[in-house]
């Protein structure tokens, strides 16, 4: 899969393409029946299939106030999509700029790099200046420009729209078992192991204090039976999310009790 940082600079194709557009945020059970319809375009007809999405959430421009935290950082984003037979990730700045744009301007801008065939969006897709783009809008262009658009329909789970809130709200709420079945994967966090106060430690019970970003959703406070990718090797543990009653320095921490493991790992990602 190539990856390619602000198209406008650095990316042009003359292979005929099928483009899935969105946030992709998780990229869940919804998001994957968009990649499910890009790989049917490729083995028919032999499409090159691209996504194209954002390097920052689109409210982090539009309404900051309520820019949600991320199921997947960029990095994870990156990752997960390297996994799905992507030929090209496209990740475009959502910036002032692009926020100012028209539908048509958009969409003119994609076809002066991009021979497109089809378009791939989700139900409820808008684009261009103030939303003003929409499926409506996408079903006129793809017959004049004769084009094919494919608009996924709503993936449904428990008589609940899968979306990238929902499962933000799961997670949120310490319902991770249910976030993993739209996610298809467990929910994960990661960051770099730290020096916390010892309090572990001097209890007896030493954990793996993580760094994390403030950009990702963390779980409902609790206590997590999880498995925490270390050198490579997984290994069971009991995760704490919160705050120390006893050593509250007000701010929410991440401590892992590591099952059967004494290795130092301070400085390590896990």
């Amino acid at each position: 899969m190539r990856v390619i940082f602000n198209y406008n600079r650095n990316y042009s194709t003359d292979q005929p393409s099928a483009i899935a557009l969105g946030t992709f945020d998780g990229i869940h059970l919804g998001h994957r029946q968009l990649i499910y319809e890009l790989q049917q375009k490729k083995k028919k007809y032999d499409y090159q299939t691209i996504v194209y999405t954002f390097m920052e959430h689109p409210l982090s421009v539009l309404a900051p106030d309520r820019e949600p935290p991320r199921i997947m950082l960029l990095k994870e984003k990156i990752r997960e999509f390297s996994k799905l037979d992507i030929d090209v990730l496209i990740l475009n700045s959502f910036d002032q700029n692009f926020l100012r744009q028209t539908p048509r301007e958009f969409l003119d801008n994609l076809y002066d790099k991009i021979p497109i065939k089809t378009f791939v969006v989700g139900f409820n897709f808008r684009f261009g200046h103030k939303g003003a783009g929409n499926i409506a809008y996408l079903e006129k262009e793809a017959q004049e420009k004769g084009l094919e658009l494919i608009s996924v329909p709503p993936v449904m789970s428990d008589g609940e729209v899968v979306s990238s809130t929902l499962i933000r709200g799961k997670i949120q709420e310490g319902k991770v078992r249910e976030a993993a079945k739209l996610l298809t994967a467990p929910y994960s966090i990661s960051g770099k192991v730290i020096k916390g106060f010892g309090r572990g430690k001097d209890l007896g019970f030493p954990t793996a204090n993580l760094a994390y970003s403030p950009y990702k959703v963390l779980p409902a406070c609790g206590v997590y039976l999880t498995k925490s990718l270390i050198k490579g090797e997984y290994v069971w543990g009991l995760t704490s999310v919160g705050t120390n009653p006893t050593f509250s320095n007000g701010q929410i921490q991440i401590e892992t009790y590591l099952l059967d493991y004494n290795e130092n790992i301070y400085g390590q990602y896990m």
